[in-house]
């Protein structure tokens, strides 16, 4: 062995935690609710010149502190890309917030005109939202990895002296022996060296079923040992495992997530320049006709109407509206942003085992042996698979029958890397029974017979025997099935204008044959990933459909990814969205729904854009007051949130409907808020 004897203590993984961007968003909204109150009672009701003095610097103040806590990454961000020659919607958030603390200042020392402190506040708070959920995001992703990290991290080491040692996995070396036990994670990359098992592989090559590992066999950490105990040899050292990249992978691709324009920044881009120049010619104009004081008014009512809260409302009532379709379809999406990033995919990719095909094996034949009860056999085999999770005769559980005509099954004994038996009593008739793969067969158990008796469509499959004891009295065949909706999606897909295919690990697709569906088969996950890269190199946006673990990367390299709710964790955290419904046309009602949210939020903001055009040009004639400025602002806020609510009834959001897949407490998140849906 490579090395003996050594041991270090546990590896920690430090949790990502932000209190403090949450604790400064609760005092812009605090302080932002108090100074609307206190701003609105002043303007509609001056107070007299001395308490008017103290109240304006109490909220200037209160204003001040608030930027000053959390309204700095705004000023960051919007100078920071300005550096870089991009305009983007955080400009649009400064230049408002400058407009409002300016002009209120103006009217604080002239000792006339309204104060709009609080609209520092509200932007600060609508601002700090959006950032720190989307910073959760983040975090939650890293923390999904670090935790399957974490659950394959430590190992039980078998030194040159014979004894067990409990060490992380960093420390193990090439030629390192490890114990698995039965029931545990395969934690490192290697050969076995004693014993056999039944493994299971699917999270990382998508092979549907269970395989037998036997001494001398390949296995990869992040599989799971289901029965018997083994020693593995490593073949690479503890920190160089095939796990080791995917995780890497998904790290990568999270820190250089693929650029997604949002719709409010294509129009900041030309509405900013704007603005800027028309509150500068209206400043000019004015200071020359009436002095440097009217001027200053006059421009600053045109930075006040530009504030850019409808463009801020577009964009996020459109998103919630969205999120909560999609959430009563039974798809629950992470971040607003997917509803963008589904919109514009194209092209669909689904991976085969769990995501077409049904989680576990159906039975497609069963036949007993001439003479044999049928019903006996059934009646026996489900009773003993009640007390058992065995994969390979899970679905024989279907067929146990009622409590009252029940066998009493006495024991239940695993037998590794082949099946169980077990003994039974059925109406007083002792009977030894063996179910599994033909490791349960003993010399002239007649297998053959039953063989021929198989469906001639019935070739293909994992076979399981039923023996009672030295007989074979039953063959049950199970094979993987298409869920029902796949060929009602895949027409739906088509219609709606996309393409699709099918990227698997499984060596072999026969449940797909029927399907006139482009199908790569053999694939890791490597090469998962690299032709979705392919796809996006010929101009085409992915949307990647899948479950496992293997799947990770090529989400994380997707225009758009979705996990099925019962996949892998690590699926589901890559992903920005979980299908919970288990029909899978959701996928492409999700597609209608996000296109044609698109297509409203676009026409709010052009109708933000143009109202807040009109009002500008008022503001900038002298013809708009501030205050009147104001109300503009509030009425634009107003119609574009009515033509979104507009847009939220044709969508169904709100019908008493129960929330499809979804728990009490389950929460969707957008990019600037949050939508809670309870059951």
């Amino acid at each position: 062995m490579a090395s003996c004897c050594s041991q270090k203590g546990p590896a920690s993984v430090a949790p990502v935690t932000r209190p403090g961007e949450w604790l400064r968003l609760g005092l812009a909204a605090v302080v932002a609710a108090q100074s609307m109150v206190l701003g609105m009672a002043i303007n509609l009701t001056p107070p007299g010149p001395g308490v008017r003095l103290w109240i304006h610097i109490v909220l200037a103040v209160s204003a001040l502190a608030v930027f000053l806590l959390a309204g700095l990454p705004i000023a960051r961000a919007a100078l920071g890309e300005l550096r870089r020659g991009r305009i983007v919607v955080e400009q649009l958030f400064l230049l408002g917030i400058a407009g409002a603390f300016l002009a209120s200042l103006q009217s604080t020392f002239v000792g006339s005109g309204s104060v709009y402190y609080e609209v520092v506040a509200v932007l600060v708070a609508i601002y700090t939202l959006g950032t720190v959920l989307g910073d959760r995001r983040r975090s939650e992703l890293l923390r999904a990895v670090e935790a399957l990290g974490a659950e394959f991290s430590r190992c039980t080491r078998i030194s040159c002296c014979g004894e067990r040692q409990e060490i992380p996995v960093a420390e193990v070396r090439t030629g390192d022996r490890v114990l698995v036990r039965p029931g545990d994670g395969i934690p490192v990359d290697g050969r076995l060296v004693e014993g056999e098992a039944l493994v299971r592989e699917s999270a990382l090559n998508g092979e549907p079923y269970p395989v037998v590992r036997r001494s001398g066999d390949a296995v990869l950490a992040g599989s799971h040992l289901l029965d018997g105990a083994v020693v593995i040899e490593a073949t690479v050292p503890g920190g160089e495992r095939r796990l080791d990249s995917l995780l890497g992978a998904v790290r990568e691709a999270r820190l250089h997530p693929a650029p997604v324009q949002r719709e409010a920044d294509r129009i900041v881009a030309w509405f900013l320049p704007v603005v800027l120049a028309v509150a500068a010619g209206t400043w000019i104009y004015w200071t020359r006709q009436a002095g440097w004081g009217v001027g200053t008014f006059h421009a600053l009512a045109v930075l006040l109407v530009a504030c850019p809260c409808a463009m801020g409302l577009a964009t996020p009532i459109g998103v919630w509206s969205a999120l909560a379709a999609l959430a009563r379809r039974g798809l629950v999406c992470r971040s607003g942003e997917m509803i963008e990033r589904i919109a514009r995919c194209d092209f669909v990719v689904f991976d085969k085992t769990g995501t077409l095909s049904e989680e576990e094996p159906g039975i497609v034949d069963f036949v007993t042996a001439p003479g044999v009860d049928r019903g006996m056999v059934r009646r026996i085999a489900g009773a003993v698979e009640l007390f058992s999770n065995h994969p390979i005769g899970r679905a024989l559980a279907a067929w146990a029958p009622l409590a009252e005509a029940m066998p009493s099954v006495d024991s239940v004994r695993m037998l590794p890397g082949i099946g169980l038996e077990a003994r039974v009593v059925d109406r007083g008739e002792v009977v030894a029974v063996r179910l599994g793969n033909s490791g349960v067969l003993g010399p002239g158990a007649g297998a053959g017979v039953l063989e021929v008796m198989l469906h001639r469509d019935a070739a293909q499959g994992q076979r399981v025997y039923i023996c009672f004891g030295d007989r074979v009295v039953g063959l049950v065949l199970l094979r993987e099935r298409l869920r029902e909706s796949v060929p009602a999606v895949l027409d739906r897909l088509r219609a709606l204008g996309m393409r699709a295919e099918v990227l698997t690990g499984d060596r072999t697709a026969p449940v797909l044959a029927d399907l006139a569906l482009p199908v790569a088969t053999g694939l890791s996950p490597e090469a998962k990933a690299a032709r979705v890269v392919a796809l996006a190199g010929e101009g085409r946006r992915v949307l990647f459909v899948g479950d496992g673990i293997n799947d990770a990367p090529a989400m994380e390299r997707a225009e758009a990814a979705i996990a099925v709710g019962s996949g892998a964790e690590l699926a589901r955290e890559s992903a920005g969205a979980i299908l919970l419904a288990p029909d899978l046309e959701t996928v492409a009602e999700a597609v209608t729904v996000c296109r044609s949210t698109v297509r409203a939020i676009r026409g709010n903001l052009l109708f933000a854009a143009a109202y807040n055009t009109a009002g500008i040009g008022l503001a900038a004639s002298g013809l708009l007051h501030p205050v009147a400025a104001a109300l503009v602002m509030f009425l634009s806020s107003g119609t574009v949130t009515w033509r979104a609510l507009r847009h939220t009834r044709k969508l169904g959001v709100g019908e008493p409907e129960a929330q499809v897949g979804l728990s009490e407490g389950e929460m969707v998140v957008s990019g600037a808020g949050e939508v809670r849906v309870a059951a």
